[in-house]
This record gives C-alpha cells, sequence and structure tokens, in this order.
C-alpha cells in the first residue's frame, strides 16, 4: 500500500505524507523553542541577569518559544500520528490544504516576533504579541490544525500492516475532539470578550480554550503511553473499550466551555468552570491509567527488557506527571511554583511524544533503514527527562522563598539564599534538558533526511 511505481523506481512512503508533513512542523518547532529556551535560561540565572537589560526582549522569545513548544509541538505532534494511524484513507485536499495553512501560521508567528514594536503578552496557556501578523499566523496555524483534527475524527483507520493499535486510535480521537473543542471555545472568547477589559483581554480570550487545550494533551500523553508500552511488552494494557469510557470521562465534561465562551467571558462561571475542569477531570483518568499500567507491567515483569527506551519513556513521562501533580498541589500564589508545576506537566508529555517519535521514525522509513541505537535512545530520554525534573525543582525551590512569575533579566530580584538556590538549581536542570533537547534535534534530523532515500529499481 506504500509503494507507488514511477518510471521503473519503487517510492516508499507515499501514504506516509501527512504523517511525515506533521512530524517536520513537530520537529522543527521543537528546534525553534528549543534556542529560544537556552536564552530563557541563561536570563534567569542571578549571576547573569545584569546582563540584560531589556526584559521586553525576553519576554518576546518567552511568547514564541511556549506558543512553539507548547501549542505546535504539542498539536503537530497528535497529528503526526493520527496522520500514521489514518495513512492512506486521509483526503489529500483536506490534507493539503491543513499543511499550508499551519505553515502559513508558522511563519506568521515568527514574522510576527519582529515587527518594530510589537508588544509581548504573557496570557495563560497562548501568549501572545499584539501585532496583527502574529494574530494572522495564530489564526492560520489554529485553522491548519483544526481542519485536520476535524477530518481525523471521521476518517476511518488503516487496516494494513501499519494500523495502530485499537485503543491508540482511540485516545489520539479524543485529544483530536479536545483540539477542536479548544479551538471553537478560543472563537467564542473572541466574539464576547469586551475591549473594554484591555488589561486582561488576552488573559480572557484564551483562559477556557487554553485549559481545555491541557485535556488535549493528556488525552494525546495517554495514548503514547498505550502505544509505548504495547511495543514494550507486545500487548495492549487496556481493551478499546475501556479506554473509551475513560475518554468520554476525559473529555465530554470539556463540551460545555465552549458554551461558556459564547455566553461571555467576563463571568464568573467562565473561568471557575475552566479550572474546575481541569483539575477534577484529569487527576482521575491519568490515575486509572497508571495502575492499569503498572498492574500490566508487574503481571509481564518477568520476560520484559528493562533498559528499552520505550520503558525509559514511558517512566519518565509518568514520574514527571506525578511530580507535576504534588507541585500542583501546593501551589497557594502566583510564584515560581506555578511554572514548576507545568513545566512538569508539559515535560511529561514531551518526552512520552520523544519516546513514540524513535518508533515513528522506523514506520515512515524507506524499507531498509536501520533503526536508531536503542542505547542512544535512552541516553537521551534520560537526560532530558532528568533535566526537566531538576528544572521544574528549582522553580518549586524558588517558589517555596516568593519568587515572583515571569521576571527575568533587572527585572527579578533576589532576596534569599533559597531564591538563589533555586533559580541555580533551575539553571542546572534547564541546561540539561536543553542538552537532552538538541542530542534528541541531532537524532530526529539525521532520520527525517533518510526519508528522501529511493529504494532500488522493481524488476
Amino acid at each position: 500500500h506504500s509503494c507507488a511505481e514511477t518510471d521503473g523506481v519503487a517510492v516508499v512512503g507515499g501514504d506516509n505524507i501527512p504523517a511525515r508533513g506533521w512530524f517536520l512542523f513537530a520537529v522543527g518547532s521543537l528546534v525553534l523553542a528549543g534556542l529560544l529556551s537556552l536564552m530563557l535560561v541563561v536570563g534567569r540565572l542571578p549571576f547573569l541577569g545584569w546582563l540584560f537589560t531589556d526584559p521586553l526582549f525576553f519576554k518576546r522569545a518567552l511568547v514564541v518559544h511556549v506558543d512553539l513548544a507548547i501549542v505546535v509541538w504539542f498539536q503537530a505532534g497528535t497529528l503526526a500520528f493520527l496522520g500514521l494511524a489514518l495513512g492512506p484513507r486521509l483526503h489529500r485536499g483536506v490534507t493539503a490544504g491543513a499543511l499550508a495553512m499551519a505553515g502559513t501560521g508558522v511563519v506568521g508567528l515568527l514574522a510576527g516576533a519582529l515587527m518594530p514594536g510589537a508588544q509581548p503578552v504573557l496570557s495563560n496557556y497562548v501568549p501572545v504579541i499584539d501585532h496583527p501578523i502574529f494574530f494572522l499566523g495564530l489564526i492560520c496555524w489554529f485553522a491548519g490544525s483544526g481542519l485536520f483534527f476535524a477530518h481525523a475524527l471521521f476518517t476511518p483507520a488503516r487496516v494494513d500492516a501499519k494500523a495502530l493499535e485499537p485503543a491508540v486510535l482511540v485516545a489520539l480521537r479524543a485529544s483530536a475532539a479536545a483540539n477542536v473543542l479548544a479551538a471553537v471555545t478560543f472563537l467564542g472568547a473572541w466574539q464576547t470578550t469586551p475591549d473594554a477589559v484591555a488589561l486582561v483581554y488576552y488573559e480572557l480570550v484564551f483562559w477556557g480554550g487554553g485549559h481545555v487545550l491541557q485535556v488535549a494533551n493528556v488525552a494525546v500523553m495517554l495514548a503514547l503511553w498505550l502505544y509505548l508500552l504495547h511495543r514494550w511488552t507486545g500487548s495492549a494494557v487496556l481493551a478499546p473499550v475501556t479506554i473509551a469510557a475513560l475518554m468520554v470521562a476525559l473529555v465530554l465534561p470539556q463540551i460545555v466551555m465552549p458554551f461558556l465562551a459564547f455566553g461571555g467571558t467576563t463571568e464568573t462561571v467562565y473561568f471557575s468552570m475552566a479550572t474546575h475542569l481541569m483539575r477534577w477531570t484529569i487527576f482521575p483518568v491519568v490515575v486509572v491509567v497508571l495502575i492499569a499500567a503498572a498492574v500490566h507491567i508487574w503481571r509481564l515483569r518477568a520476560g520484559l527488557g528493562w533498559r528499552d527506551y520505550r520503558f525509559i519513556g514511558f517512566a519518565g513521562s509518568a514520574a514527571l506527571t506525578a511530580l507535576g501533580f504534588i507541585l500542583g498541589a501546593m501551589i497557594r500564589g502566583s510564584n515560581t511554583l506555578v511554572p514548576g508545576h507545568y513545566h512538569c506537566a508539559i515535560g511529561a508529555v514531551t518526552i512520552a511524544l520523544m519516546a513514540a517519535a524513535y518508533d515513528f521514525c522506523t514506520s515512515v522509513a524507506p524499507a531498509g533503514r536501520t533503526p536508531e541505537s536503542p542505547k542512544r535512545a535512552r541516553l537521551q530520554l534520560i537526560l532530558f527527562g532528568g533535566g526537566q525534573a531538576i528544572f521544574g525543582l528549582g522553580f518549586a525551590l524558588a517558589g517555596f522563598y516568593g519568587m515572583g512569575r515571569k521576571q527575568y533579566g533587572t527585572e527579578q530580584h533576589v532576596r534569599s539564599l533559597g531564591e538563589y538556590l533555586g533559580l541555580s538549581v533551575m539553571g542546572l536542570g534547564g541546561l540539561i534538558a536543553v542538552a537532552g533537547g538538541i542530542f534528541f534535534l541531532a537524532v530526529m534530523l539525521r532520520r527525517i533526511g533518510a526519508w528522501r532515500r529511493i529504494s532500488p529499481p522493481v524488476t
């Protein structure tokens, strides 16, 4: 199904074009976000802060970093696996249109950040740069990704040897549904938020949909857990009907958010309901899947290879998820405990995507390509996961001593030894995580380059 004969040459992977396209967006966004994160880590170090006298420089970098690392990377990664799961069943015109709009969106995000006089707005979940070109890019990205998500919801799964496990596809479709709900919530909030609330305008616009996006991220993380564990153990963790029930419990309550957004974002229930839904729908579902995974692993423990990178990826993601839950429960104010919590949470999704990316590259590579060294994959995942955990703990330590959020360079005032130590630990963890990220990107770029290989002539 994946070969087309042209002038006596077999071109491999024609049905993987959508998956490859979205994967390129995912890896490209991570390259740019990683470079920006390095600047952000340096700007946070207390003994180098005096070098940077323009806090807006870091805030612009922070806006683009967050949008690439949380919105584009997570959505594109989800879309890549949906493309792999659906393959030749996808409509070529819809796929091409979605990819074109998404590509225009990424260009707009980057170009908008370079516009003279553009002001960064550090709204939660989707920070922005107040310039028309940046917003055009954001709209194009959400339009392109949303079109493909909606298309994926109604496209039957492929039935060839490359088909994903049914339970994994169920969770991927749940993530697609949550992403569509988030886009509709953004639209409703944009229409109903009055200009008069200038100081909190973007906070209100992106608050509800941003919370739904986190549910979408959790759904894809759970899908990747099931994917990695199935590849590692050789058997499914949960039946499709069980994971379907869990995904309904996770995603279905979010359907109220578009209605609340269209009803008005200045209503108290819009703000509070988003928080309550994220608090009470994510934790129970994740815990159930974790328990099921632990039972599954324990039952098959005798024959498992514990050095497998798939296990490392799952274990790292699960550990960061648990750490994120703990730090989130300790938040009592607007300090660096908040970024400590969410960097663990998003790190959990990222390391699951990274681990699954190794198998993804093998699935879409030309026949005969040698998989990446398991030893390298293990080392990369350990570096990134360990660095991200240290990074989050450093932020948490500084937050215990009152260090404020979203302060860079000369803006931040280190008043105590605890704040100094916390930020120093944060910097160390950030540098380790960046090293792990660079390692990952080097491997991925090498594998992507191999996709251009053409098979020998067909006899």
